[in-house]
């Protein structure tokens, strides 16, 4: 069962400053936890998107009717939404069309929603850079999802850009993808993520100070 939100929801400011998607993938290997990131097709829409929040789920599949209203679940999923979180969206891969846009970005954001992550397409890309709400996606195209994508589920287990993703995991995107921290993880991730950083702040120094890789490796086991 997933944790409650509430009990770590003061560390996301601290995550945005001062964390990122590769050193909590290496703060993930460390303990263990080797698949946490998705795969590099899934890109941000914008220069400089980035998002961090709790993984609110959703499936959605591939259809062929064209006369059938495919959206009421879809957006009764995202209505769903609560502050702080990235709605994450799974879809097969699907590239029949576009499962989020600028007016899903905008029902989401009055919801509080962070973001969202789909490894499927989106579009609306100018107007998602204009009101700076991050998407990530596999690719982008003008068609809409009405008869050809549909919602089957949402607040379940999904695997979204070769990553399982459940409700409330820590979902961190940026220039580099998308990493998930399990739910479960959260609070050692981000301990731990914070000693990196601190540690690599000083590798920086020392190597700008001309200390060589392999002295200063040695010393902190960090690059």
């Amino acid at each position: 069962m997933p944790r409650s939100k509430q009990v770590v929801k003061v560390n996301l400011q601290t995550v945005r400053e001062k964390l990122n998607s590769s050193l909590l993938s290496d703060v993930l290997d460390g303990m263990g936890l080797r698949t946490q990131c998705m795969a590099q097709g899934i890109r941000p829409a914008y220069l400089n998107a980035a998002v961090v929040g709790w993984a609110h789920t959703m499936l959605m599949v591939d259809v062929h009717e064209p006369e059938r209203d495919t959206f009421k679940l879809q957006l009764e999923g995202i209505d769903a939404l609560k502050r702080d979180d990235v709605m994450v969206v799974a879809s097969n891969g699907s590239t029949s069309a576009a499962l989020w846009g600028e007016l899903l970005s905008t029902a989401a954001r009055m919801r509080g929603a962070e973001g969202a992550v789909i490894d499927g397409l989106a579009r609306d890309v100018r107007q998602l850079e204009e009101m700076k709400f991050p998407v990530f996606a596999s690719g982008f195209r003008p068609i809409s999802s009405k008869g050809r994508v549909v919602a089957v589920a949402y607040g379940g287990r999904i695997r979204c850009g070769e990553v399982y993703v459940e409700e409330g995991d820590l979902i961190v995107g940026d220039v580099d993808g998308v990493t998930v921290v399990p739910d479960t993880a959260v609070d050692e991730a981000i301990k731990r993520g914070l000693e990196r950083a601190s540690s690599e702040r000083v590798t920086r120094r020392e190597l700008l100070a001309g200390s060589k890789l392999s002295e200063v490796y040695e010393r902190y086991g960090t690059i």
